[in-house]
C-alpha cells in the first residue's frame, strides 16, 4: 500500500494524534481494467483520470489540515492501488479497514469495484465516498453517492434539446446496463413530448469502428445524435465522425458522459490526424461541472489545482466533474464530522443529511438517499477547443430509483427490488461472456504447448479442457436462464411502471423548466433594467458639475479606479486615461499649502470609514488657482478593499463670487454701520453673508457676526413659519424684488417680533440669480397698535351681537338704514314669572336682579342650544321666536322643545320660602313682521297680529302649564300630547280653541339638550 500523499500543508509536527481514512483508486493498469470491467461504461476513466481524482481528494485533505484538521486531528490518508481482480480488491479494503482500523473510504473506481466491498462496508460499518457518476439503481447505507444520477444530467439535456435543436433523435451507446437504461429513459420521453426517434444503436465495447454508424447517420440526418459510449469509445466516435465532414451545423452529437479531459484527449488527436477543431465546435455535452464554469469557488478550485500540481507555465491540467466531487466530498465528510462532533460512522451518517458545501460546481445539498442535490449543465464546444455553458438548471433532486422512491411505500419497495435485478441480470450475462473468452485463451494455449504432438495426443487434453469449462459454463447458464424466466415477468411490471415513473417526472421536469424559463425572463428584464440604470446613471454622472469617481485602496497598498466621469479636463486639465493611470496626480495637484491637510482627511476617512467633504485648491496645470470641493463617502467590501464613491466639484466661480462680495462689503461697510435699518446681503438660499449692525439689533445680537452665524445655522433663517420664508425666496427668485414683505422671526432670546423686508435680486452677467439685498424694519410695534385696535373692533362687534341677530348685525355693517322683513311661518313663545311681582316687594333689589339674571341666563343658553332666536325681556316676562332671522322648516318643534325645557329649568330655582318658581307660557304659530328700530339703542323687535295671540296665550294661560293654539298644535299633534283645554275668551279675539301641552310622545335625538342648572348658568 502506497501511504505517501502529497500535501499542500505545513503540518505541526508534534501533532500526534490523527485520524486515517483510505484513499483507494486503480492506479496502475486501469485502462485495460476498465475495458473489461462490466461497468466501465458508466465510468470509463482512464490512467491519467484515476491518479487526478486521487490528487484532488489528496488536495482537499492538505487544505483541512493546514487549516487545523478536524477536531484537533490530522487526517492520515492512506493511499491504495487497487487491484483489477474483484477478490483482491475485498481482500486489500479488508485489510485497509480491519488492520489499519480505517473507517472512512475516498474512491474506489468503477462499479464492479463499488459493488464487491458493499458486503464488507455492511459487516464492520464502514462509510465509503464514492464520486463517480454512474448508472443508478442502488442506494446503500454505507456509501454516499457524490457524483450524478441519470436523473440529474438526462431528462434536462433531452428537454432542452427538443426545444432548441429539433425532435428527431438518434440514440448510440455501449452495449452495457448504463446506455440501455438512460436510452429507455430517453424514449420515453420523447414519446410524452411528441418526439421522434429515427434509430437506436448499441456497440460492444471492444468496437472502435464506427463509420457505418455515421454513415448511417448522415443518411437519415437527425437533428441530434445522443450518445451514451463509454468515454473512451466518445473520444474514438466523435473523431471518426469529424473525419466523416459532419458539423454540429448541421447534426450536432450530445455526450452525456463527456468532460474536459475526454475533450483535451479528442483535440489532441484531431491535432495528430491534422483536423481543425472547427469540425468539432458545436457538440454537446451535459454534465454538473465543466472546467469553463465562471464562479468564484471554481476560479479558487483552478488555482489550488494549479498549485497542487506545480504547474507553473506548464498548461493546467484538464479538470473534470469527478474530480471536483471528490475533492468537495472530503469537505462534506468534514463538515459532518464537525456537526457530530464525533467520528463514529453512524453518528457523521446522521449529521450528514441536509449540509449543504459550495463547491466548485455550486452549492450541492446531501439528500437522505446518500445522494447529493446538483446542477445539470448544458454546454457546446467553442472554437478555441473547450466548454461554453449554454443553459444551467440548478438544483435538481436525486433520483437513483429514476423517481420510483417516491411511490407509495408498497409499491416503491417492490419497484426498487425488481429494479436492482436488472444489474444482477447484466453481472450474470457479462459472467457468461467472459468465460467464452476464458474458453478461447484456454484452447490457444493448450494448442501453443501441444507444438509438435499428433492431433490424437492433443485431443484428450482438449476435450477434457473443453468439457470442464463447459461444464461450468453450462452450470452458470441454466442458473442464468432459471433466474431470467423468474425475473422476467417482474421486469415487464417494472418496465411499465418505470414508464410511468419517467413520464411523470418529465411532466415535473417540464413545469420546473418552465418555472426557469420564467425567470429567466424576469432575470433578462432585470439585466435590461440594470442596464438602463446603469446607461442613465452614466448620462447623470457624465452631466454632472464635476469630476464623479470610484476609487479603490486594495489590502496590499495598491489603488485603482474603475470609474470615473470624462470631465477631468475640465476640473484637472488631464484625461480620463492619464488620470487613471497617475492617480496620485489627485495629490500632486493639490496646492502645496492644502496638500496636507487634505492627505489627512482622506486618511482620517480610510480609517473611521466616515464621509469627508473639502475644499481645497488644484495649481499644477493651469495659470489661475482653481478651487474644488471634494465630497466622498467610503465604505469597505469584505475582501478588505475600502472602495471611496465620491465627486470632485469646481468651485472656483463661487469662490469668485465670495471674493466680489468681500469687496462689496469693503465699499459699503460705512453705510451699513450708520444705517438706522437693517441692511443685508444674502445668498439665493436665504442666508445672510452681510449685516450691519442695525440688523443685529433689531434681532437682539451684539455683533452682525452673531447673527451671520445664527442665521446660517437656522435653515429657516429665524423665521417662525417656514412656509412664510419659502415664500420670500420664492417671491424674490421669481419677480426678482419683494417690497412690504411681513414676517415674524426670533430673537437672540427666542422672542418674536414682527418685521418689514424690502429686497431685490442681483443676478451675474449671464442672467443668473446669484443673491439678494435689501432692508429690514422692525414694525413690531405697529404691528402690536394694529392687533390692539382689531381687538377693540371685535370687543364692540360682540358686544352688538349680542343685542342683535347676527344677521341683522351684518346687514347694518353694510350701511344700509332701514332693516325689516316678512316672515309667514315662525313660531312665537312668551313667559311670564307667576307672582314675581309680589316677590319683588319681599327681596332686596340685589338678590332681585341676581335671581331673575340666573333664571333669564339659563332660558340664554337653551335658546342658544336649540337655534332659537331671543327677541327681549321686559320685566319678569321672557320672548322668544323659532323661525327668524333664518327660516327652519321645525321652527314648532324647536319652540316646543324651549317651553318644556324653560318648565323644567325654572323647577331648579327656589323663592325665599323655599317654594319653586312656576311660569305660564303661551306659543302661537303664524305670519310676523321683524325689524330694527332706534337710532341709540336699537332693538330687534317683531310685530303682527300672531305676536298678540302668542302674548294672549300666555296671560290666559295657567300656572306651570304650557298654552298653545290651534295652528301649533296642528304642527305639534303627531310628535307631542296635548290635553284639549276647550274655548277660552282672549281679549281682541273672542272666544278660541286652546291645547296645553304636556311631553314628546317620543324622544327626538335633533332636538335632544341636556338639562340646565344654577352651575351651568
Amino acid at each position: 500500500m502506497d501511504r505517501k500523499a502529497k500535501s499542500l500543508n505545513t503540518e505541526n509536527k508534534s501533532r500526534t494524534e490523527v485520524i486515517r481514512v483510505g484513499v483507494i483508486h486503480s492506479l496502475s493498469d486501469s485502462r485495460s481494467d476498465s475495458r473489461s470491467d462490466l461497468s466501465s461504461d458508466s465510468r470509463g476513466e482512464d490512467v491519467g483520470s484515476e491518479t487526478l481524482i486521487k490528487e484532488a481528494t489528496l488536495m482537499a485533505i492538505a487544505e483541512i489540515n493546514r487549516s487545523g484538521g478536524i477536531l484537533g486531528r490530522t487526517i492520515d490518508p492512506i493511499v491504495v492501488d487497487i487491484a483489477p481482480s474483484d477478490q483482491n480488491i475485498a481482500l486489500q479494503t479488508r485489510a485497509l479497514i480491519t488492520e489499519l482500523e480505517v473507517k472512512n473510504l475516498f474512491g474506489c473506481g468503477t462499479s464492479s469495484n463499488r459493488k464487491s466491498v458493499i458486503p464488507l462496508l455492511v459487516k464492520t460499518q464502514s462509510q465509503l465516498w464514492y464520486p463517480y457518476s454512474y448508472e443508478g439503481l442502488e442506494c446503500s447505507p454505507n456509501i454516499f453517492y457524490t457524483g450524478t444520477c441519470p436523473n440529474q444530467v438526462v431528462q434536462p439535456a433531452i428537454d432542452w434539446l427538443l426545444q432548441h435543436k429539433g425532435d428527431r433523435l438518434y440514440l448510440i451507446g455501449t452495449d452495457g446496463i448504463y446506455s440501455r437504461t438512460v436510452n429507455k429513459i430517453i424514449r420515453a420521453q420523447l414519446k410524452l413530448q411528441n418526439g421522434l426517434l429515427l434509430g437506436e444503436d448499441y456497440v460492444p465495447r471492444n468496437i472502435t469502428n464506427y463509420r457505418d454508424i455515421i454513415a448511417k447517420i448522415k443518411h437519415i440526418a437527425p437533428t441530434t445524435v445522443v450518445i451514451t459510449l463509454s468515454l473512451e469509445n466518445a473520444v474514438t466516435f466523435l473523431r471518426q465522425y469529424a473525419e466523416a465532414g459532419i458539423t454540429a451545423a448541421e447534426i450536432p452529437v450530445l455526450a452525456l458522459r463527456f468532460s474536459d479531459l475526454e475533450l483535451r484527449q479528442l483535440g489532441d488527436r484531431l491535432q495528430q490526424d491534422q483536423i481543425e477543431l472547427g469540425a468539432i465546435t458545436g457538440h454537446l455535452a451535459s454534465a454538473n461541472y465543466f472546467q469553463s464554469l465562471d464562479t468564484s469557488q471554481n476560479q479558487d478550485f483552478l488555482q489550488k489545482v494549479a498549485h497542487w500540481f506545480e504547474a507553473g507555465q506548464k498548461p493546467l491540467p484538464a479538470v473534470h466533474g469527478t474530480m471536483q466531487s471528490a475533492y468537495s466530498q472530503v469537505f462534506l465528510w468534514k463538515q459532518a464530522v464537525e456537526s457530530a462532533q464525533t467520528f463514529d460512522v453512524i453518528a457523521v451518517r446522521q449529521a450528514i443529511y441536509g449540509q449543504s458545501f459550495d463547491s466548485p460546481a455550486g452549492k450541492i445539498v446531501c439528500d437522505r438517499n446518500q445522494h447529493i442535490w446538483t446542477a445539470c449543465r448544458i454546454a457546446e464546444i467553442s472554437s478555441v477547443g473547450n466548454f461554453e455553458i449554454l443553459h444551467t438548471i440548478d438544483p435538481i433532486k436525486p433520483m437513483p430509483w429514476l423517481g420510483v422512491e417516491d411511490l407509495p411505500a408498497n409499491t416503491s419497495t417492490v419497484a426498487i427490488e425488481l429494479l436492482a435485478d436488472i444489474t444482477q441480470g447484466i453481472q450474470q450475462s457479462w459472467q457468461l461472456e467472459k468465460d467464452a473468452q476464458d474458453l478461447e485463451m484456454t484452447i490457444a494455449e493448450l494448442l501453443g504447448r501441444g507444438h509438435g504432438k499428433g492431433r490424437n495426443q492433443l485431443a484428450p487434453e482438449i476435450t477434457r479442457a473443453v468439457m470442464s469449462k463447459l461444464f461450468n459454463a453450462n452450470q452458470r447458464l441454466l442458473k442464468t436462464q432459471a433466474d431470467l424466466l423468474n425475473v422476467e415477468g417482474a421486469l415487464r411490471d417494472a418496465n411499465e411502471l418505470l414508464e410511468q415513473r419517467i413520464e411523470q417526472r418529465t411532466i415535473q421536469l417540464q413545469k420546473t423548466i418552465k418555472r426557469l424559463q420564467n425567470e429567466a425572463t424576469d432575470r433578462q428584464q432585470a439585466e435590461m433594467l440594470l442596464r438602463e440604470s446603469q446607461q442613465r446613471f452614466s448620462a447623470i454622472a457624465d452631466n454632472v458639475p464635476g469630476v464623479v469617481y470610484r476609487a479603490i485602496l486594495h489590502p496590499d497598498g495598491e489603488v485603482s479606479m474603475p470609474y470615473i466621469s470624462p470631465r477631468t479636463q475640465e476640473i484637472f486639465g488631464i484625461s480620463v486615461e492619464e488620470f487613471t493611470e497617475h492617480l496620485e496626480w489627485v495629490f500632486d495637484m493639490a496646492h502645496p499649502e492644502d496638500r496636507a491637510e487634505l492627505n489627512e482627511i482622506v486618511q482620517n476617512s480610510a480609517e473611521a470609514l466616515s464621509t469627508f467633504e473639502h475644499e481645497y485648491r488644484v495649481s499644477s496645470l493651469f495659470e489661475k488657482v482653481k478651487w474644488v470641493r471634494i465630497i466622498s463617502q467610503p465604505h469597505r467590501h469584505e475582501n478588505g478593499d475600502t472602495v471611496w464613491d465620491g465627486v470632485i466639484i469646481d468651485i472656483s466661480h463661487q469662490k469668485q463670487i465670495e471674493e466680489s462680495l468681500r469687496q462689496a462689503e469693503e465699499k459699503y461697510r460705512s453705510i451699513f454701520e450708520r444705517a438706522i435699518e437693517g441692511i443685508f446681503q444674502a445668498q439665493p438660499d436665504g442666508c445672510y453673508t452681510n449685516a450691519n449692525p442695525a440688523l443685529a439689533n433689531i434681532y437682539g445680537y451684539e455683533t452682525p457676526s452673531d447673527l451671520l452665524t445664527k442665521v446660517a445655522d437656522d435653515p429657516y433663517r429665524l423665521f417662525t413659519e417656514p412656509e412664510r420664508y419659502q415664500d420670500l425666496l420664492h417671491q424674490i427668485s421669481t419677480n426678482g424684488a419683494v417690497n412690504g414683505f411681513e414676517a415674524l422671526v426670533y430673537k437672540s432670546d427666542r422672542s418674536i417680533i414682527w418685521i418689514l423686508i424690502n429686497a431685490k435680486a442681483n443676478y451675474d452677467q449671464q442672467g443668473n440669480f446669484i443673491s439678494y439685498e435689501g432692508l429690514v424694519q422692525d414694525i413690531t410695534e405697529r404691528k402690536q397698535t394694529e392687533q390692539a385696535l382689531k381687538a377693540e373692533q371685535e370687543k364692540s362687534e360682540n358686544l352688538l351681537l349680542n343685542i342683535l341677530p347676527k344677521a341683522i348685525v351684518s346687514e347694518l355693517k353694510l350701511g344700509h338704514n332701514t332693516i325689516a322683513s316678512r316672515s309667514d311661518n315662525v313660531t312665537i313663545l312668551f313667559a311670564d314669572i307667576v307672582d314675581f311681582t309680589a316677590l319683588s316687594t319681599q327681596v332686596s333689589p340685589n338678590d332681585l336682579v341676581t335671581m331673575l339674571n340666573e333664571i333669564f341666563s339659563s332660558f340664554d343658553l337653551l335658546a342658544d342650544r336649540l337655534g332659537l332666536e331671543k327677541i327681549k325681556t321686559i320685566g319678569d316676562a321672557y320672548m322668544v321666536v323659532g323661525g327668524l332671522p333664518t327660516a327652519r322648516a321645525d321652527h314648532a318643534e324647536a319652540i316646543a322643545e324651549m317651553a318644556l325645557a324653560m318648565q323644567r329649568a325654572i323647577a331648579q330655582f327656589k323663592r325665599g320660602d323655599d317654594t319653586t318658581f312656576r311660569l305660564r307660557i303661551g306659543i302661537n304659530t303664524g305670519a310676523v313682521v321683524a325689524g330694527v328700530i332706534g337710532i341709540r339703542k336699537f332693538i330687534y323687535d317683531l310685530w303682527g297680529d300672531a305676536v298678540n295671540i302668542a302674548s294672549r296665550m300666555e296671560s290666559h294661560g295657567l300656572a306651570g302649564g304650557i298654552q298653545v293654539t290651534q295652528s301649533t298644535y296642528d304642527l305639534l299633534q303627531d310628535k307631542y300630547s296635548f290635553w284639549y283645554r276647550g274655548k277660552v275668551f282672549i281679549k281682541g279675539r273672542g272666544e278660541m280653541d286652546t291645547y296645553m301641552l304636556l311631553d314628546r310622545k317620543f324622544p327626538m335625538p335633533s332636538l335632544e339638550i341636556p338639562e340646565l342648572n344654577s352651575t351651568n348658568v
